[in-house]
């Protein structure tokens, strides 16, 4: 086959033209694929600015829950000194029912801390606030000692090394709400 001069012009003109329309394609491609860039990182910023207003409200909310729950504890719950021992159901002369009938055995003592009291002075079923430090512990009355009387009560640990740890400890402010 014998390519005339018309042809071989041709050839050379379409591939001129895709030497041209290449680049011109490729920087197409690439101001479309810049453009795409500058969205994810407007659409990035828009979603870190949403989660730290979000954080921030998070912080606010938590915050005034701190402050009302400061109030409630100052204000509305009866405070005294106590001493604080601690039991398990493996001391002697202990078993794993309370006075009111719970089953230390059960799962719940993960989840939950109870108190033995003396019911003359905090009734079973309260919550019972025990500062330690900064910390304020909450458990629940349930259960009563022979030596449980008066400004006394046992915190319920799940071992005797447990137990051991914490020992005694006097003038530990405790509180609950008082009827």
């Amino acid at each position: 086959m014998k390519l005339n001069k018309l042809t071989i012009l041709i050839l050379i003109a379409i591939i001129a033209g895709l030497a041209l329309v290449i680049p011109i394609r490729e920087k197409q491609h690439s101001r479309t694929m810049a453009e795409y860039m500058d969205m994810e990182v407007q659409k990035d910023e828009a979603r870190l600015e949403n989660y730290s207003e979000l954080t921030a409200n998070c912080n606010d909310l938590y915050s005034q829950y701190n402050e009302l729950y400061g109030k409630y504890m100052e204000h509305y719950i009866y405070w005294q000194n106590f001493t604080v021992t601690a039991y398990t159901q493996y001391d002697e002369g202990c078993n794993n029912i309370t006075a009111i009938g719970l089953d230390l055995n059960k799962d719940w003592t993960k989840y939950f801390n109870f108190v033995a009291v003396d019911p003359k002075v905090i009734p079973y079923g309260k919550t019972v606030f025990i500062k330690i430090g900064d910390e304020i512990l909450e458990a629940l009355a349930v259960d009563c000692g022979y030596k449980i009387k008066g400004n006394r009560l046992d915190l319920y640990h799940n071992t005797l090394d447990e137990a051991f740890k914490w020992g005694v400890r006097e003038d530990v402010p405790v509180g609950w709400v008082d009827d």
